[in-house]
C-alpha cells in the first residue's frame, strides 16, 4: 500500500507543480489572459497535434483496431449526455443552467489533462490516443446540436421567437475535419499503415515538440485557473463537480475493470472520465445563451479538485491490481 501511495504521489506531483507554477506566473503578472490564450492556441494547433501524430505513426495501428475501449468511451459519452439532460432538469428549472450543466459534465479537458496523465502512466501506448480521439470526435460532433437545442429552450423559456438556423450533418463533418487533433490522428494512422520512414532530423524535431505538451498544458491551465469564479452558484457547481469527478468515473470504470481490459485502456479511461471540465465550455455556453458564470465555476472547481481525485482514482486502481 505504501509503495502504491508513494508511486502515485510521484506520478501526480509534477502536474501539481506545473499547475501551481502557472498560477504563480499569473499572479506575478508574467502570464496574462491574452498570453495564456495564445499558449493554449499554440498547444491545440501545434504541440498536441504533433504529439498525436508521433504516437500514431510509431504505433502498430492494425493491432489496436479491435480494441473495444474506444467504442466503449463513445457509448459512455452518449449515455452521460442523455442522462445528464434528464438529471439537469431536476438540478435546476432554468434551461440556461441546464445547458451549462450538461455541457460541463460531458465535455472534459481531454487534451490538456487526460493525455498527459495517461501518457505518464503508459508512455505512448496507441490505445490512449484511440480512446481520446474517439472522445474528441464524439464531443465535437454532438456539441453543436446539443447547444442549439438548449438555445432554443432558452428562447422559449424567455418567451422569445425564432428557432435559429440548424447545423447540417455536412457542416458538422467539415467542422470535425478542421480540428487539428483529428487531422493529426488521421495523418499518423496513414503514415503508420503505409510504413513511411521518418528521417532522423524529422524524428528529433517531432519528439522535441511533442515533449513540450505536459509542462505547457498544465502551466497554461494553472494560469487560467481563476478562483474568483468559485462564488455565486457554489452549491450547484459543487454538486456538478462531485458528479463529474467521482460518480461518473466510478460508473464508467465498472465494465472495463470487470472485463479485465489492458492497462493502457484502463489508464486512458480513468484519465479521460476523471478529467475536469474543459475551459472551452465557458465560451461555448455563453455563445449559446447558457449560464457562462455557472460553467466558469464548474470549470474552475473541477480543475482545482481534479488532481486530488485523479490521485485517489489511480491509487485505488493500483491497490486493486488493475493498474499495477
Amino acid at each position: 500500500m505504501l509503495e502504491n501511495l508513494i508511486s502515485t504521489a510521484l506520478l501526480i506531483a509534477p502536474f501539481f507543480v506545473y499547475l501551481l507554477l502557472g498560477m504563480f506566473l499569473r499572479r506575478a503578472g508574467i502570464l496574462d489572459d491574452e498570453f495564456s490564450a495564445a499558449i493554449n492556441g499554440l498547444i491545440f494547433r501545434l504541440f498536441l497535434p504533433v504529439n498525436f501524430f508521433r504516437s500514431m505513426y510509431t504505433s502498430d495501428i492494425r493491432s489496436i483496431f479491435g480494441t473495444p475501449a474506444a467504442s466503449y468511451a463513445m457509448i459512455a459519452t452518449f449515455v452521460i449526455m442523455f442522462a445528464m439532460t434528464a438529471l439537469s432538469k431536476k438540478m435546476s428549472p432554468d434551461p440556461a443552467q441546464q445547458g451549462a450543466l450538461v455541457h460541463t459534465v460531458y465535455q472534459g479537458n481531454f487534451m490538456m489533462f487526460s493525455l498527459p496523465i495517461a501518457q505518464s502512466m503508459t508512455g505512448s501506448a496507441p490505445q490512449v490516443l484511440m480512446i481520446l480521439t474517439a472522445l474528441l470526435i464524439t464531443v465535437n460532433f454532438t456539441s453543436v446540436p446539443l447547444m442549439e437545442h438548449y438555445a432554443g429552450r432558452i428562447r422559449a423559456y424567455k418567451g422569445e421567437e425564432g428557432a435559429g438556423k440548424k447545423t447540417s450533418f455536412g457542416e458538422l463533418l467539415i467542422r470535425l475535419l478542421r480540428v487539428p487533433l483529428v487531422d493529426a490522428v488521421l495523418l499518423g494512422a496513414v503514415w503508420s499503415l503505409l510504413g513511411i520512414p521518418m528521417p532522423s532530423l524529422g524524428e528529433k524535431v517531432v519528439a522535441g515538440i511533442a515533449g513540450c505538451v505536459v509542462p505547457l498544458a498544465f502551466i497554461a491551465m494553472g494560469a487560467r485557473l481563476d478562483l474568483a469564479h468559485m462564488k455565486a452558484n457554489s452549491r450547484l457547481a459543487l454538486r456538478q463537480v462531485f458528479l463529474k469527478l467521482v460518480i461518473i468515473p466510478a460508473l464508467v470504470m465498472i465494465v472495463p475493470v470487470a472485463a479485465g481490459w489492458d492497462r493502457a485502456s484502463l489508464a486512458a479511461l480513468i484519465a479521460a472520465f476523471g478529467a475536469p471540465s474543459a475551459v472551452v465550455s465557458v465560451s461555448t455556453c455563453e455563445s449559446y445563451g447558457c449560464d457562462g458564470e455557472l460553467a466558469a465555476e464548474v470549470v474552475t472547481m473541477s480543475s482545482f479538485f481534479a488532481l486530488f481525485t485523479i490521485f485517489i482514482w489511480i491509487f485505488c486502481l493500483r491497490q486493486a491490481g488493475v493498474l499495477a
